[in-house]
């Protein structure tokens, strides 16, 4: 299986063209859709951001030794 990066999986669907379509038959915008896309991808990182965050947070106040020894004991 091939891995596309986010990028490379919106521009497929900007050169997709108009043949999307929504099921009542109306056309669906390649760009517009493609934008949403980048928005998603945008929050998505954010929220990476924002998690890894907390846990390093987390790490420092327990200690990374115990987090390490809870995730090889698959805690």
């Amino acid at each position: 299986m091939k891995y596309y990066t986010d990028e490379e999986l919106i521009q497929r669907i900007e050169n997709y063209g108009e043949e999307l379509a929504y099921s009542d038959g109306s056309l669906i915008d390649p760009m517009w859709l493609a934008e949403k896309i980048r928005e998603r991808f945008k929050q998505k990182d954010q929220q990476r951001e924002y998690i890894a965050k907390r846990c390093d947070i987390a790490a420092e106040h327990m200690g990374h030794t115990l987090i390490s020894e809870l995730m090889e004991e698959r805690y």
